[in-house]
Order: C-alpha cells, then sequence, then structure tokens
C-alpha cells in the first residue's frame, strides 16, 4: 500500500488510518506487535520519520502503545459499555483529557495575566 498523493490529509494521518483500520477490522488481539518502523516505511513507502508520526498519532489515540527497544504493540480496549475499564496503565484518555483540559485552562489564564501586565496599571 502506498500513501495517496491525490488524499488532503497529511501523510501520517493516512498511515494512521490505515493501520487504525486494520487493528479494528481485524481485529488484531491486544498486545499483538506491529510490523517495525522500517517494514511500515516500506509498505507505505514513506520514511520512517512519518511512520513514526503516524504511530505517535495512534498512540496518542490509546490504539496502540510503545515500549521502549521493543516496538508498538495493539493497546487492549475497554468494553463497550465500560466494565472492567482499567484506570491505570500506558495510557488512560481520561486523564489525558483532563489533564489537556487543565492546560487550557492555565494557558488562558497566563494570556490575561500578560495582557494586564502590559496594559498600563490604574495603581
Amino acid at each position: 500500500m502506498t500513501v495517496e498523493a491525490h488524499d488532503p490529509r497529511p501523510k501520517k494521518v493516512q498511515i494512521a488510518d490505515a493501520l487504525r483500520d486494520e487493528i479494528e477490522s481485524t481485529p488484531l488481539p491486544a498486545g499483538h506487535r506491529l510490523a517495525s518502523l522500517r517494514d511500515l516505511a516500506d509498505r507505505f513507502k514513506v520514511t520512517t520519520v512519518t511512520v513514526g508520526n503516524a504511530l505517535k498519532v495512534l498512540a496518542d489515540e490509546g490504539v496502540i502503545v510503545s515500549v521502549p527497544t521493543r516496538g508498538y504493540f495493539v493497546q487492549d480496549r475497554p468494553s463497550e459499555d465500560g466494565a472492567g475499564q482499567e484506570t491505570s496503565g500506558p495510557v488512560n484518555r481520561d486523564e489525558i483529557n483532563a489533564i489537556h483540559s487543565e492546560i487550557q485552562q492555565l494557558a488562558a489564564r497566563v494570556a490575561e495575566l500578560e495582557k494586564r501586565a502590559q496594559s498600563p496599571s490604574c495603581a
């Protein structure tokens, strides 16, 4: 498979989408090791950097997990009803989303403070 030049999506997104579809449609079992960066780069006819960026997209989504010096592995998917869902592990999306929200709130506070610091004070 190759990345489509006429596709408006970035290459990393095309690859991430293809791998996600493969993981979900097969379905590959949790813990299944994905092919190496080099093998995936050959398969998609792109650089290993592009494949690495695609794998990062999937890791950020919680679809796969990276194990340093070992490779990328399919992440255990929570059940449909949420029963038995782990609250800890390599990727906890709820915690990540909560932290991301806090970061956005803090960034807004910093921007407001910077704005007030730049305006002439009434004191």
